[in-house]
C-alpha cells in the first residue's frame, strides 16, 4: 500500500467543497479502504484550519479538524526540514517544505493539484485524477 502524501489542496477540496470535492472523497475513500495510507503534514492541518475557520463556529471547526485529524498520519515537521527546504530553489516556499516533510517520513507519492510546483521532486508527483487510477 503506498504512502501518499496529501497537499493541502487536496484537504481544502474536501473542507470547502470546491472545485475538485468528487476526487477528494474518492481519495479519501481510497484510505478508508485501505488502498492507500494517507499523510498529511503539521503544515497542512495549520493552513487548512485558517481557511476553514470562515464561517464556522470555534466548536464547528474543532469538529472538522478533529474529522480530518481521524482520516490521516499528521506528520511532524522539524528544524532539520526547515533546514533541507532552504537548499532546494523553487518557486514556492510552502511546496517545498510540503516535499520536504513527505520525504523526511517515506511517502511514495505527492498528490496535488499543482503539479508544477513540484517540478524539482525525487519522488512521483500525482494530480487528484491520476492517484485515483493507480490506486484503483
Amino acid at each position: 500500500m503506498k504512502r501518499a502524501f496529501l497537499d493541502t489542496n487536496i484537504i481544502l477540496d474536501f473542507v470547502t467543497q470546491r472545485q475538485g470535492y468528487e476526487e477528494a472523497c474518492d481519495i479519501l475513500q481510497l484510505g478508508e479502504d485501505n488502498r492507500a495510507f494517507l499523510c498529511v503534514s503539521i503544515l497542512s492541518m495549520a493552513n487548512t484550519a485558517y481557511v476553514a475557520r470562515r464561517g464556522r463556529t470555534q466548536e464547528e471547526l474543532y469538529g472538522v479538524m478533529n474529522g480530518l485529524a481521524e482520516l490521516f498520519e499528521i506528520l511532524k515537521m522539524d528544524e532539520s526540514q526547515l533546514k533541507e527546504a532552504l537548499t532546494i530553489n523553487a518557486t514556492d516556499f510552502e511546496d517545498v517544505l510540503q516535499y520536504i516533510c513527505a520525504i523526511s517520513n517515506n511517502c511514495d507519492v505527492i498528490v496535488t493539484r499543482n503539479i508544477k510546483h513540484f517540478n524539482f521532486s525525487k519522488i512521483p508527483v500525482l494530480t487528484p485524477l491520476e492517484f485515483i487510477q493507480q490506486a484503483r
